[in-house]
C-alpha cells in the first residue's frame, strides 16, 4: 500500500516537472544561442516542443502637434510618421523571422532534429511581450539569455529584461549568460 502510495507521488511529481512548451526568447545574441542550445536539451529529454521568440521593440513616438513626413524606403514617396513605422516593423520582422529560422535550421542540422521549434516575432516592448506570450500560450518553462555580466554591473542590469521576466513569469525561467 505505502509502495503504491509513493510510487503514485512520483508520478504527480513528474508530471508537475514535465515541460510541453518551452519559450526560448531570442535577439541574436551569444547569450540567447546558449539559451536555445540549453531548452534544446530540456526539450529532447522532456518531449517538448519549443518558440523561439523574437521583438522588435517598439519605437515610442511622442505626439506631436506637426508630425515629420518621412521617405518610404519601399516606394520612395514621403509618408506619414505612422506609415514610415509600419514599414519599418514588417522590414524588422522579416529580417528578425529569417534569423530565427536560420537558428531553427541550425539546432535541427546541429543538435535537435526531434525536436520542434515554432518561430514566432512581434513588435513590443520585451519584457511585456515575454511574459504575455508566455501567459497566452501556457509555456511551463523560460530558457532566456543574459548579458553575462559580473560584480556591480550584474547589480546594475537588475533592470532588464531577463530579470523582469524572472520576477513577472507565471512558470520556472531559466537565466542562461
Amino acid at each position: 500500500m505505502a509502495e503504491k502510495q509513493q510510487q503514485r507521488q512520483q508520478q504527480e511529481k513528474k508530471k508537475k516537472t514535465t515541460y510541453r512548451k518551452i519559450l526560448v526568447p531570442h535577439d541574436g545574441s551569444d547569450p540567447s544561442d546558449r539559451s536555445l542550445e540549453c531548452a534544446a536539451k530540456v526539450a529532447r529529454a522532456a518531449g517538448a516542443r519549443i518558440t523561439l521568440l523574437n521583438i522588435v521593440e517598439e519605437i515610442p513616438v511622442p505626439p506631436l502637434l506637426h508630425p515629420p513626413q518621412m521617405h518610404s524606403k519601399a516606394t520612395g514617396e514621403t509618408v506619414s510618421m505612422e506609415k514610415y513605422l509600419k514599414e519599418l516593423y514588417q522590414e524588422l520582422k522579416g529580417e528578425a523571422t529569417r534569423m530565427l529560422n536560420a537558428k531553427r535550421e541550425k539546432l535541427y542540422s546541429e543538435a535537435a532534429p526531434d525536436v520542434v521549434v515554432d518561430v514566432k516575432v512581434v513588435v513590443g516592448y520585451p519584457s511585456d511581450e515575454i511574459l504575455q506570450f508566455a501567459r497566452e500560450e501556457q509555456c511551463d518553462l523560460i530558457v532566456m539569455g543574459t548579458k553575462g555580466l559580473r560584480g556591480a554591473s550584474r547589480v546594475a542590469a537588475l533592470g532588464s529584461v531577463a530579470r523582469k521576466v524572472s520576477e513577472g513569469a507565471d512558470c520556472p525561467v531559466i537565466l542562461v549568460s
